[in-house]
């Protein structure tokens, strides 16, 4: 993590610009591809994802919203290291329907996911059966369980939800650039830089969760690997060479 200088705290302000302006957006979605296709990155448990990719149908990544957008591209990078004849799963984002949520979609979009409309408040329902249908057909879904509001690293409930309907294991995610700076937003988001030195972390997947004391399992999970990814970045070296656009 670099200081917030000047500079970065007019990035910061930029990117908190974005929503209002599609213009920025579209500019927002050339910066990612900037920072992922010149981003080293180390994967730290990628071997957790190696049983459910055998599987017939789908499974859950779980992440905080503050590694948002670090994470479509460690999703890149993973697949770029899955083992020969490995096939890339679909992935599905769930996004909220206002504004802000289909930004994020249009962007996820550069990175080959693909969005499910739906929030706590609006079409909730529909989503979760287009989810639970996705995962049945061997996708890889992708909760966000503290967006699009908060509370930072606040409830999982939603992740634990949907694997309660389908049986699918949920795999807890987290990644960070160690040439990066955070928004002053709600969740603390972090922007990487280009040519970043990157991790991610592939958590042990969850089973069977169910009740308050799974969503507290969950949570503290999501929060550990996320703390793992900061720490991590600190001791980078001999990473993987730029990423190739897909």
């Amino acid at each position: 993590m670099i200081k917030r200088s000047p500079v970065m705290r007019a990035l910061s302000r930029w990117f908190k610009a974005v929503s209002r302006s599609g213009f920025l957006a579209q500019m927002l979605g050339v910066y990612l591809t900037l920072c992922d296709r010149t981003a080293r990155w180390a994967i730290l448990g990628g071997e957790n994802l190696e049983p459910l990719l055998a599987r017939r149908e789908g499974f859950i990544i779980a992440f905080w919203h503050e590694c948002l957008p670090l994470m479509p591209m460690a999703w890149t990078a993973l697949w770029q290291r899955a083992p020969q004849g490995a096939i890339r799963r679909p992935a599905r984002v769930l996004v909220s329907r206002s504004r802000d949520g289909q930004m994020i979609g249009r962007l996820l979009g550069r990175f080959g996911l693909s969005t499910i409309d739906g929030s706590s408040s609006n079409g909730a329902r529909a989503a979760a059966r287009t989810l639970i249908g996705a995962i049945r057909s061997g996708s890889v879904v992708v909760v966000v369980p503290d967006g699009p509001r908060g509370p930072r690293r606040g409830s999982a409930d939603g992740a634990c939800r949907i694997a309660s309907f389908t049986g699918a294991p949920v795999v807890p995610c987290a990644a960070h650039a160690r040439q990066s700076f955070r928004l002053g937003s709600w969740d603390k988001m972090v922007i990487p830089l280009p040519f970043a030195r990157c991790i991610a972390v592939v958590g042990t997947p969850f089973c069977n969760i169910e009740g308050e004391d799974g969503e507290g399992r969950l949570r503290q999970a999501l929060t550990a690997v996320a703390d793992e990814a900061v720490a991590k970045t600190l001791g980078l070296a001999g990473l993987e060479p730029a990423t190739k656009p897909l």
